[in-house]
């Protein structure tokens, strides 16, 4: 009937100026993402078979995961990925992207020296942070970084230990990384300094050893090139795709240098007068 086909008409062109994929997609796309993180497989990347994917789409599936995956519990806070110009440009990306942190993934660095196990993750990275833990909870968006700091308690080394598993590396583009939670899998979280005794994070130089030897250096401004920003920017984004947060969240700003490939050993973070992280890969 002609009603009928100016009716689909009609709603094809609401999908496509809306600029996100229809919902039965996203679902189908989230269902993907949550089965390989279940079944410990290689994430898929979506965009081979979804090219005409956006970041709302890459955001909205990363929603949908992230809750299933949570399955009722909430956060151990978020964090920010591909925060330097270079791991942008390596996924083809213009912006950084933001995500949860799961809480069955949260370690305690801030005595004993965790053991991670490699045969928990696909493709092990490491990543030099800081973290930020929450004094007050955040559910509107933070006008400016003076906003921010009175929410902030603690400050902490950090290691994020994400899992870079996907099934094309070749074709990996950011917003498949972002739909995938930016591969958020583990995170490990030093001893919190208070706010007020914290040294200034920009300009700290964090530096990590495996083994005795130092295998990655970075600056505390380079995550946004600005540690407060990028913590800014990574509240207020999760605020924006509809999270809350509480007391206690972490938050990770994302890479001090490089991510690197977690190999077997034990490593050694130093981040100055923030403190210290030990920890073993086996």
């Amino acid at each position: 009937m002609k009603w009928m086909k100016r009716f689909a008409g009609a709603m094809l062109l609401l999908v496509l100026l809306s600029g996100c994929a229809p919902a039965a997609d996203v679902e189908s796309m989230a269902a993907q993402v949550y089965q390989a993180a279940v079944e410990k497989r290689p994430f898929p990347v979506l965009t081979v078979e979804n090219p005409g994917m956006t970041e709302a789409d890459s955001y909205a599936v990363q929603k949908l995961y992230s809750e299933k995956l949570l399955a009722g519990k909430r956060p151990a806070g978020f964090k920010a990925g591909l925060t330097t110009e270079a791991t942008m440009k390596r996924f083809g990306s213009d912006v950084p992207f933001a995500a949860v942190l799961f809480p069955d993934g949260y370690m305690d660095g801030s005595s004993a020296a965790p053991v991670v196990k490699r045969s928990g993750f696909g493709t092990l990275m490491i990543e030099s942070e800081i973290g930020f833990v929450l004094g007050e909870g955040v559910s509107a968006p933070l006008k400016d970084i003076d906003e921010l700091k009175g929410k902030i308690a603690f400050l902490a080394p950090a290691i994020e230990l994400p899992d870079l598993s996907f099934t094309d590396m070749k074709a990996l583009r950011g917003i498949d990384i972002n739909a995938a939670a930016i591969s958020s899998r583990a995170f490990i979280l030093g001893k919190p300094v208070p706010k007020e005794e914290a040294p200034d994070i920009n300009g700290l130089v964090p530096v990590l050893a495996l083994d005795g030897t130092e295998v990655n250096r970075g600056t505390g401004s380079d995550a946004l090139e600005d540690q407060w920003k990028a913590a800014l920017w990574l509240v207020n984004k999760m605020v924006e795709e509809g999270w809350t947060m509480e007391k206690g969240d972490v938050l990770l700003t994302g890479a001090l240098g490089n991510m690197i490939p977690g190999k077997p050993g034990k490593y050694e973070y130093d981040a100055g007068a923030l403190g210290r992280i030990s920890f073993t890969v086996e």
